[in-house]
């Protein structure tokens, strides 16, 4: 009986290593590199960061410390600062500020705009109420009735001033009347506009009126012809002499003969 082959291969089976191993090793190299930069890259940013972090830190330090040396530094000049000395001339500051938010020019153009025939202003004078707001008081007459009331209802129309308050109005003996006004003004004043723009912007737009169609003219009739008797013959008692006077004179001289054409009768 025949002994079977037995067939035998004992080398280890071929692994990509084996196959592969050049470009594997090198792909892991490259790798390895990157990931060395990439390490290196963070550490050198979060180094950056935080160096920065560092100074804004210190200056943040120096500011704070400045603000307390300037905080104490204030709190020492109020502390020897004389309020009642000050006090006059806070007041004049105030009061400076609030006049230069509404300067006499301005309340001038804004009354002089106002004005409306027959009534003059006799007096006028700005004044603070106790709000701190600018008031202006006026003193003036008026020859009628109507003339101080167009007056009030030009200072109700201004956006300047925020009420028209009449705190007295008196009949004079002569005739006419006198008034008194008060004007508290608007707090923040719009911006100065002439009275004909204000007017022309509160007016309504016009209304476009439809086209008409032109009409014909028509043609004047023509007066008919009217039909005039001739004059009746005048009698005349010798016709003759008639004749003779009206008929024309010949001038002396060579008579023209006028030759005689085919088709004229002789």
């Amino acid at each position: 009986m025949a002994v079977p082959v037995l067939h035998l291969n004992l080398a280890p089976r071929p692994s990509l290593w084996r196959q592969r191993h050049h470009a594997v090793g090198w792909i892991s190299l490259g790798v390895g590199c990157l990931v060395l930069l990439g390490t290196i890259g963070f550490t050198w940013r979060a180094y950056h960061q935080a160096s920065r972090a560092g100074r804004e830190a210190i200056s943040l330090g120096d500011e704070t410390r400045r603000a307390a040396r300037q905080e104490q530094q204030l709190q020492a000049s109020l502390q020897d600062m004389d309020a009642s000395r000050e006090q006059s001339r806070w007041k004049l500051a105030e009061r400076i500020l609030q006049e230069r938010s509404l300067p006499w020019s301005r309340l001038t153009t804004e009354l002089e705009q106002d004005l409306v025939p027959d009534m003059r202003l006799k007096g006028l004078q700005r004044a603070r109420s106790n709000a701190q707001q600018v008031v202006m008081k006026l003193k003036g007459e008026a020859r009628t009735r109507e003339a101080e009331a167009a007056f009030v209802e030009a200072l109700r129309a201004t956006p300047v001033f925020a009420q028209v308050i009449l705190e007295r109005e008196s009949e004079r003996t002569g005739g006419g009347w006198d008034f008194e006004i008060s004007l508290p003004t608007a707090a923040v004043p719009p911006p100065f506009k002439a009275k004909a723009i204000r007017q022309a912007q509160a007016a309504p737009a016009p209304v476009a009126m439809p086209a008409t169609r032109p009409t014909t003219p028509v043609r004047p009739q023509q007066p008919h012809p009217v039909a005039v008797a001739a004059p009746a013959p005048v009698p005349v008692a010798n016709p003759a002499a008639v004749d003779t006077e009206a008929a024309p004179r010949r001038r002396p001289g060579r008579t023209r003969v006028r030759p005689n054409t085919p088709g004229d009768p002789e």
